[in-house]
């Protein structure tokens, strides 16, 4: 008993002083004065392992009137990716899609026909051999309307910070930016990552299911695995009583701004600890079968320096250990490692920080190795 006790107490002052490095460094990448402020950082770690479920929040909210909370809810941006990816997967289990086939030939001539013209490479149209399995891996040669036609965007969103969008206005202004005419490659023949890849995704689900892409996640995620704190941001209600934090691009504060141009591509507002749920839910077989999400993990990078992106899902190694996960650009990430069935989430509030955040994830996880 006495050793049990002796090994206990020797485990806590471990944690404790492993936790408490993990604070001081975390509370010195904050600044709130400078350029690319960064108001606060909310961190989850899980190791089965060690037993270890580390969930911390630094700063306080812009008033100052509080520090921030762990709970604390945040937009997630791209890592909604991975929810629309699950969902594509879902149908492809249900018989009701085919990954190799063009996505196009899922929809009506009436929603097809719009569309036609979106890949038109060199002078001639190749939407019409993307397939689906193309738009989850960002091989479809798209444009993206967010990194393509950046200044055009920025200015855009900027002239009317409130305006409501819709999936038919975010494809117009790909059509508006002449986008369609400046595919990177022929579908198939490199990677490019492209919010449009998702954007069709995103239609291709609303009609197969005839719901609401809000309603297809909610039904097949967020509800079974009551995520509580998360939604689908300017697309149904918000989750009552949320508590959420600044995010900043550069000192613009982009929680003041209406962004559901993200839609299919970044729209939902989590927290670390539904994250942590989804995530484990995922590779813990409670979404996809095996098979699916062998596929779904599936890097195979066919040039040098190409990002290691499988169906909605990044490839990342932390300390030599491979999460499979997704960022988001307001300083976001959530991935698992199947190696050791950790988890890892966060939120930097900082889409551009004055520091490599890379490196600091590595430092702070090299205390729980």
């Amino acid at each position: 008993m006495k050793f049990s006790i002796y090994g206990f107490f020797l485990i806590s002052c471990l944690s404790w002083g492993q936790s408490k490095v993990v604070s001081t460094l975390s509370q010195s990448k904050l600044d709130t004065s400078g350029p690319q402020p960064v108001h606060g950082i909310l961190l989850h770690i899980e190791d089965p392992a060690k037993h270890l479920v580390y969930s911390k929040s630094f700063g306080k909210t812009l008033d100052g009137k509080r520090d921030l909370l762990p709970e604390d809810s945040f937009r997630i941006a791209s890592t909604t990716k991975l929810f629309v990816a699950v969902s594509t997967l879902q149908l492809v289990e249900e018989g009701k899609l085919t990954l190799d086939h063009p996505f196009l030939a899922y929809l009506p001539e009436t929603k097809s026909k719009p569309l036609q013209s979106l890949h038109t490479f060199r002078d001639t149209v190749l939407t019409h051999t993307i397939t689906v399995q193309q738009l989850l891996s960002h091989r479809s040669g798209l444009a993206d309307i967010f990194t393509d036609a950046e200044e055009a965007f920025i200015a855009h969103v900027l002239s009317n910070p409130k305006r409501q969008y819709t999936p038919q206005s975010i494809l117009a202004l790909f059509f508006d930016f002449q986008l369609h005419t400046k595919p990177h490659f022929a579908p198939g023949n490199g990677w490019h990552y492209s919010d449009m890849n998702y954007v069709l995704l995103g239609l291709l689900l609303e009609h197969l299911e005839q719901k609401s892409l809000s309603e297809i996640i909610r039904s097949r995620i967020i509800e079974p695995l009551g995520m509580h704190a998360t939604y689908f941001e300017f697309y149904e209600p918000p989750v009552p009583l949320e508590s959420r934090v600044a995010q900043y691009v550069g000192t613009l504060n982009f929680s003041e701004i209406n962004t559901s141009f993200d839609w299919a591509g970044g729209g939902l507002v989590s927290t670390n600890g539904d994250l942590a749920v989804f995530i484990k839910a995922l590779f813990q077989g409670q979404l996809l079968s095996e098979a699916s999400i062998e596929a779904m993990i599936d890097v195979h990078p066919t040039q040098e320096n190409e990002s290691l992106y499988g169906l909605g899902i990044y490839r990342t190694s932390y300390n030599d250990e491979y999460y499979f996960g997704h960022y988001g650009y307001y300083g976001t990430f959530v991935g698992y490692a199947p190696a050791t069935g950790r988890v890892l989430s966060y939120c930097i509030t900082q889409a551009e920080p004055p520091f490599n955040v890379y490196n600091y994830i590595s430092e702070v996880l090299s205390n729980y190795d």
